[in-house]
């Protein structure tokens, strides 16, 4: 594995103050000229590193890696797995003027990074959970530059994933107010369940409804003051949902190499997103790849298993 550090233009100045130079982790897996890359777009809370992590309860990533080299030991592969963690403890991939331009941080200077060192080489993207919903999203928004995506229970049918913590976190950030609570989230030492569930669900409006006239620049689907659910706010959400926007992109779509996978047992309910993404793909005779398992969110790296050799495969040049 190496490791390079990449100070970024387009992060410069960017609204909550997170750091500039990032790391990025390269695994070369047997490369031959041709071979192509993979982009790794880490979950929410997570980032390059976290791909990284052993587990001795699941068939982690790492290890699923080493099954998947056996496969392409004749062809070969790189992953770049480039740092995006935010100070909102996640990411979704877009540019926001409340968080920095990381759709840009992607698509331009990580992608300028690979073609400068690897050349001219088929790339494609892949992630779980937001790294699921940023794999989709970049690879059907810059169909030039990317052959395909996987996308592993990644965002999608936006009213099951985050309608159910709004309560939690419009009594939180009522309680606090936004500028105390980032404070107060940042003083812990270690963050519980209930604190990812209300940093997710800033987060999520920082990306998907970022308001320069409001404070800390975003804009919630909800009145901070009563909790009264705003309409205009959350359709704003909306359009980035891939089970509704997905309609919009279906002739990328359909030269693009598509996988879609998620647990049965998904707590989130990522599956149901990913079921009318694939029946919409599927009424469309887009050509992809779903499948669902009895599995949950979590600990569910053995997907790639599957359906990274035949994403390689389908977009080796």
């Amino acid at each position: 594995m190496l490791e390079e550090k990449i100070t970024s233009e387009v992060l410069s100045g960017n609204p909550l103050g997170d750091p500039v130079t990032r790391d990025v982790n390269i695994i070369e897996i047997n490369p031959k000229p041709r071979s192509p890359v993979l982009i790794g777009l880490a979950g929410f809370t997570g980032s390059g590193r976290s791909f990284l992590n052993r587990s001795f309860t699941a068939l982690d990533f790492i290890s699923a890696l080493k099954d998947i080299e056996q496969k392409r030991m004749d062809h070969g592969f790189i992953l770049v797995l480039p740092d995006v963690m935010t100070g909102l403890y996640g990411n979704q991939y877009l540019n926001s003027t409340a968080v920095g331009d990381y759709e840009d941080y992607i698509v331009k200077e990580i992608v300028r990074f690979v073609r400068e060192r690897y050349g001219e080489r088929a790339m494609a993207l892949f992630g779980k959970s937001s790294g699921g919903f940023g794999s989709y999203t970049l690879a059907v928004r810059h169909p030039d530059i990317f052959s395909g995506f996987i996308d592993v229970s990644g965002d999608s049918c936006f009213e099951y994933e985050y309608i159910p913590d709004f309560p939690d976190a419009y009594k939180e950030i009522h309680k606090y107010g936004i500028y105390r609570w980032y404070e107060e989230i940042h003083r812990k030492l270690s963050l519980q369940n209930q604190d990812i569930k209300v940093a997710n669900i800033v987060a999520m409006s920082a990306f998907y409804s970022p308001d320069s006239g409001s404070p800390m620049g975003i804009s919630f689907p909800f009145d901070l003051e009563t909790g009264e659910f705003n309409e205009s706010i959350w359709s704003r959400w909306l359009r980035f949902d891939p089970a509704r926007n997905i309609d919009e992109y279906m002739d990328v779509l359909k030269d693009m190499a598509i996988f879609l996978q998620a647990g049965i047992r998904d707590e989130f309910h990522a599956d149901i997103g990913i079921g009318v993404m694939h029946r919409k793909l599927e009424r469309e005779n887009v050509v992809h790849f779903y499948e669902l398992y009895d599995s949950g969110h979590f600990g569910i790296d053995y997907f790639y298993l599957k359906s990274m050799p035949l994403l390689l495969e389908l977009i080796e040049q």
